[in-house]
């Protein structure tokens, strides 16, 4: 039988423990957990703190990205910059709506005009009835 092993989430600092690596997925990311390198008791013998240290440490070390996801949240909240994606947005989207018009205001032109070319077309099928009846 295997024996345990301790993973974290490289995401969140979660930890728990798994005998095959297949099944070490965290729970909340959802994403696959890393080994950590040391035996099963050695880690159970630590206290929360330093096993919050430890991971933490096996967190940043493991993740070149780490800055860019602190900064994430400036950069989430730069509000010019959101103005101006919104404003982007905004424009191009109006665009888009008046083109959807003029679609429309063709299409309803020409559903007209058929309209009125059959009635046109009835009105002279009748006459010509008419005229065969006399």
């Amino acid at each position: 039988m295997r024996e345990l092993s301790a993973y974290f989430c490289p995401r969140c600092g979660h930890y728990a423990y798994f005998q095959l690596p297949k099944n070490a997925v965290c729970y909340g990311c959802r994403v696959n957990m890393r080994r950590i390198d040391m035996p099963y008791q050695r880690f159970m013998d630590m206290d929360c703190e330093e096993r919050d240290r430890y991971i933490s440490c096996r967190i940043i070390e493991t993740s070149p990205s780490l800055a860019q996801r602190i900064c994430a949240p400036d950069k989430l909240y730069d509000q010019r910059r959101l103005i101006g994606q919104l404003t982007e947005e905004y424009t191009k989207l109006e665009t888009e709506n008046q083109s959807l018009n003029q679609t429309v205001d063709w299409m309803h032109k020409t559903i007209w005009e058929q309209l009125r070319r059959m009635k046109e077309l009835e009105v002279k099928v009748r006459e010509m009835e008419q005229r065969r009846e006399m």
